[in-house]
């Protein structure tokens, strides 16, 4: 009953146990991109004009910073992005003046909703 019975099976593996993940890679020049466009659709001016300058670079030096930051972004297809980015600016633009529209015009409500001044005979007006 207590016999020991020596089993022969071979382990056979069709994939190695050192394959590589798929996962999403992430870099330092998508993370530059991804925030530069945030910050191309914000209200806030300075950082609008910042990102502005670094999209749609006017001057060697801010070209050459946005091909560097294109250039830590591997696999990505410098032409496709360049068209991307134009197809888009007209779009954002117009998004991002409706949201300063917005925002200014609610400031404005806001502001004269709030503000009350008595008149001589005591009287409150708006």
């Amino acid at each position: 009953m207590n016999e020991k019975v020596i089993v022969n099976e071979e382990l056979c593996s069709t994939s190695s146990i050192y394959q590589r993940t798929t996962a999403k890679t992430r870099s330092l020049g998508a993370a530059i991109l991804l925030a530069a466009i945030d910050d191309y659709r914000s209200t806030d001016d300075l950082k609008h004009n910042d990102a502005k300058e670094f999209l749609y670079p006017q001057t060697l030096e801010g070209q050459d910073h946005y091909n560097w930051a294109v250039g830590l972004t591997e696999g990505l297809n410098p032409a496709w992005l360049r068209d991307a980015l134009d197809r888009r600016k007209r779009k954002w633009d117009r998004q991002r003046a409706q949201r300063k529209a917005l925002t200014t015009h609610e400031r404005s409500r806001a502001t004269l909703t709030q503000v009350e001044r008595t008149t001589p005979c005591g009287e409150a007006t708006r």
